[in-house]
């Protein structure tokens, strides 16, 4: 005989539905169409295709065989790593040995790697040049899924800084390809060896390669006064170079250039692992050299100070253009500069050396053209930053390429700033960078961006400034969808009391702040606080703004989806379909909010067991945001998500799983693997899985969820608390009771300690932990935790929330099993009747109350009654499910043992 059906493994679905439209932050995302991207193995190149820079016009005394023979020994992925001082000709050594062996290769992709950032944008470019996408995430999971699907390719990391950086990506393609590293840190062949990567120091030049240097790239024959120079720079490949650039441009001699270098003595240059007589030999070569630009060029010393206080990263050239009147006068002066090779210039963009940069900075007033009357030149930069970015970082998917650009120099700009700068620029700057990040799944970085330009805003502007409300609210936003709700709801509460006390009740930032703060509330279960600020916020929109303002649509909606998480789902639905009315009428049938409150109300009509309009609205709106939005919006997903999920509610498991397994895939390639939205899929996934019987498939997603979730979110973020309690009931399904019921305990434990006793998560907690004792035997202690959670959820919810209804069944299960026959039946003909009135006769709730008093009728020795019940409730299922489904099953099974044939 079938047991009553306890609160199962708890499905994530799509996080579009309640919109809040807060003061920068939004919650609706609109993209253009894109076309289906194709699975990486189903790519391939053009013979030759690579991205290498330009090799240097001399290169010489670098043996290329031997990088070869080291390079090419084994098989699989061999690696490779280069390392010697900034300036040695790491880089070109890379780049001749690339360009010299590509026909070996199917593919060569260039990387420079000295962050983990960059790694991951060299891996985004690598997905632009073979299929174009904006995505960071998507571009970057797409790019590795074609290096693991190609064998034969070469990849060349430029500059890492450190093996823990790459130690990943080398895992993930380890037997595919060649791998070649350069970096600057000697770290000794162990730490390498553990990617196993040999290295291979690369010393300075030998004088005869030098000398052969200096005599080809100046074509002038002085073997004496080179010998002389050469020793001079000390044989550093860079500075050989620029001092041949310098000869070359300004038509001197040898000797005349040494002369330079004497009146400009040698400084000492700090920078962590450079240390050294090249060093600063550079310094002096770069010093000459900035100083002749400075005097051909005052806008080209100007941008090469700018330009220092950005990240070595390629550049677009428009962001400069505000240094200078016209564009053509930016781009006169980046090509002297790289005439001098203090930059390079490439397809539109232009890049610096890290050590041109660092000298640079720490160059003297008297060294470069005169900066009186010029702001900071860090402030300067960080300004023409803050005007390249684009603007709207939540629609303007056209404009994430470019963020992408732009986040390693704002990287650079906040690693030079002091910790006390004071301009609003900055906090500007960080705010939408953490914006950004957000949208792209990267939670944690996003928050640590927030949180930053709160700090600056509120040191530059004190506590009250409207800026410094938007951005407490948008931190407040991000600890919210970190699940930090006890960092999240203070920061609400004080915006809310500023804009209040600053702007007065009715001020448009005043009701989104309560609107937000409404939000956080419904999310920590203070549901009564929650609907009482929404109904304040409709309210006011109402009598402000009129009935059919869009913000009064939206705050319309989400007092709808408040009282629908209170269970009045009764008050809610009207809400919804007024709203869905309100909204096809004003915005028209296919417009993005209408589309939401479509779903919207497919939910409320799912919360209830009307399945088959709460399915119809579903697929609705599933293929009008695959029309109007495209394919792989995360709203089309999110829309396909819960469809999937609305079947599998109505025992469609087949239906669910081809939805949700086409949806995972999707998502892993649109959003990447640890994506909010891809955990959210995988889980429902697992739900289908586990609904088909494929208790094996439904566990390793389950354990996947449980691992990484916390890793990427955070131990108590509301997502890795779901992954456990679902890992805990896979582990029940399966028979692994002890370890479902530690689990259960531990979920329960951190949801009191996260949350707090009465939240309705931690409720649902305590009622798994309750079925887990029961299957465990403990049935004593499964009916006392069931009757407290009764109780809880009655003073907390009303006695006719569906929450509500579930643990009056579970408990008269309970009673049943402890032989309180007429406890059980007293129990659940009360729960019957509720839920047949709230529920409807053939709601999943109501059936599975009705099964279980049933079997108390037959406990009791009322066979005749539990025949006649178990009868209708098959004929109820069989109507409604259809014969196959496992509710009718249930019926079907216990009216087989009750009523042998």
């Amino acid at each position: 005989m079938d047991e009553p059906r306890s609160e199962r493994s708890v499905r994530i679905v799509g996080s579009y539905g309640v919109q809040i439209g807060d003061h920068n932050t939004q919650t609706n995302v609109f993209a253009p169409d894109r076309s289906l991207v194709p699975p990486p193995d189903a790519v391939v190149p053009p013979a030759g295709t690579h991205n290498l820079p330009a090799p240097a016009a001399v290169f010489v005394g670098r043996d290329l065989e031997a990088l070869d023979q080291l390079l090419s020994r084994g098989h699989g992925a061999i690696g490779q790593v280069v390392h010697g001082l900034g300036g040695i000709g790491k880089t070109e050594l890379a780049i001749h040995y690339a360009r010299r062996y590509a026909h070996r290769y199917t593919f060569v992709w260039w990387i420079t790697a000295d962050t983990p950032e960059r790694v991951t944008l060299g891996l985004a470019d690598l997905t632009t040049r073979l299929h174009p996408m904006p995505n960071l995430a998507q571009a970057t999971t797409w790019a590795i899924g074609w290096l693991q699907s190609h064998p034969g390719w070469l990849l060349v990391l430029d500059n890492v800084e450190d093996p823990a950086d790459v130690g990943d990506l080398f895992g993930a393609l380890h037997g595919r390809g060649h791998i070649l590293v350069t970096t600057r840190r000697d770290l000794g062949d162990a730490r390498w060896a553990r990617l196993s990567l040999a290295t291979l120091h690369l010393g300075v030049l030998d004088r005869a390669a030098s000398v052969q240097l200096l005599t080809r790239l100046t074509r002038r024959t002085d073997e004496a006064a080179f010998q002389l120079l050469a020793a001079d720079l000390g044989d550093l490949p860079l500075a050989l170079e620029q001092a041949a650039a310098y000869i070359t441009q300004h038509q001197v001699t040898p000797a005349d250039y040494r002369a330079l270098l004497a009146r400009h003595p040698a400084r000492m240059y700090d920078a962590a692992g450079e240390g050294g007589n090249q060093d600063r030999t550079v310094r002096r070569v770069w010093t000459v050299t900035m100083n002749a630009v400075a005097a051909r060029s005052t806008l080209a010393a100007r941008l090469l100070r700018v330009l220092a206080y950005l990240a070595p990263e390629e550049l677009p050239d428009d962001v400069l253009v505000p240094l200078a009147d016209e564009p053509l006068d930016v781009s006169e002066a980046l090509a002297l500069l790289a005439s001098y090779s203090m930059v390079t210039r490439a397809s539109g963009s232009v890049s610096v050396h890290r050590l041109v940069q660092a000298i640079t900075r720490t160059a003297d007033t008297t060294d470069l053209a005169p900066r009186s009357a010029e702001p900071p030149v860090v402030e300067q930069a960080l300004r023409l930053i803050r005007d390249a970015l684009p603007g709207d970082v939540w629609r303007d998917v056209a404009g994430w390429p470019r963020w992408n650009l732009l986040l390693p120099h704002i990287n650079a700009i906040v690693a030079h700033l002091p910790p006390e700068h004071r301009t609003s620029d900055l906090p500007y700057v960080l705010d939408l960078t953490g914006a950004y990040l957000q949208v792209q799944g990267q939670l944690v970085q996003g928050t640590a961006y927030l949180a930053d330009a709160l700090v600056r805003y509120e040191a530059h502007l004190g506590a009250d400034h409207p800026d410094v409300v938007a951005s407490r609210n948008n931190l407040a936003t991000a600890y919210e969808s970190l699940g930090r709700l006890g960092d999240a709801i203070p920061l609400y509460e004080q915006s809310l009391d500023t804009s209040e006390r600053l702007f007065g009740d009715d001020d448009p930032t005043t009701l989104v702040v309560r609107n937000n703060l409404a939000s956080a509330y419904r999310s920590a279960g203070r549901v009564a606080a929650s609907v009482a600020l929404f109904e304040q916020v409709v309210d006011r929109n109402e009598q402000l703004r009129g009935e059919e303002h869009p913000d009064t649509l939206t705050s319309r909606n989400n007092l709808a989806y408040g009282y629908r998480s209170m269970g009045r789902v009764a008050d809610a639905i009207p809400l919804f379909e007024r709203n869905l009315r309100d909204r096809e009428r004003i915005l028209g049938p296919k417009h993005p909010d209408t589309l939401t409150s479509r779903g919207n109300l497919a939910g409320a009509y799912e919360a209830i067991g009307r399945l088959a309009e709460a399915i119809s609205l579903y697929e609705r709106a599933a293929t009008e945001r695959r029309d109007v939005l495209g394919s792989e919006h995360p709203h089309t997903l999110a829309a396909a998500s819960n469809l999937a999920c609305v079947y599998l509610s109505a025992g469609e498991a087949d239906r669910a799983l081809a939805v949700l397994e086409d949806n995972h895939v999707q998502r892993e390639r649109v959003s990447g693997p640890d994506h909010p939205d891809t955990i959210a899929c995988r889980n429902n996934l697992a739900n289908a899985y586990l609904a088909k019987g494929r208790l094996g498939d439904a566990l390793a997603l389950y354990e996947q969820n449980a691992e990484r979730c916390p890793q990427v979110l955070g131990a108590e973020h509301p997502y890795s608390l779901t992954a456990r309690n679902n890992l805990a009931y896979a582990y029940r399904s399966i028979g692994r009771i002890d370890e479902a019921v530690a689990m259960f305990e531990r979920n329960l434990a951190d949801r009191r300690r996260v949350l707090d006793a009465a939240h309705p998560d931690t409720l649902t907690a305590r009622n798994n932990l309750a079925s887990a004792y029961r299957l465990a035997g403990r049935i004593d202690e499964a009916a006392a935790m069931f009757e407290d959670v009764l109780a809880d959820r009655r003073r907390l919810l009303g006695d006719e929330h569906p929450d509500t209804l579930v643990s009056a069944t579970n408990l008269g299960s309970a009673y049943r099993a402890l032989g309180r026959v007429d406890d059980a039946i007293a129990t659940l003909e009360q729960n019957s009747d509720r839920c047949r009135r709230v529920l409807g006769p053939a709601h999943p709730a109501t059936l599975t109350c009705l099964n279980n008093l049933a079997l108390g009728y037959a406990w009791a020795d009322r066979r005749d009654d539990a025949v006649a019940l178990l009868l209708q409730t098959r004929s109820d299922g069989e109507e409604r499910w259809g014969v196959d489904h496992p509710l009718t099953a249930m019926a079907t099974a216990n009216l087989a043992a009750i009523r042998p044939a």
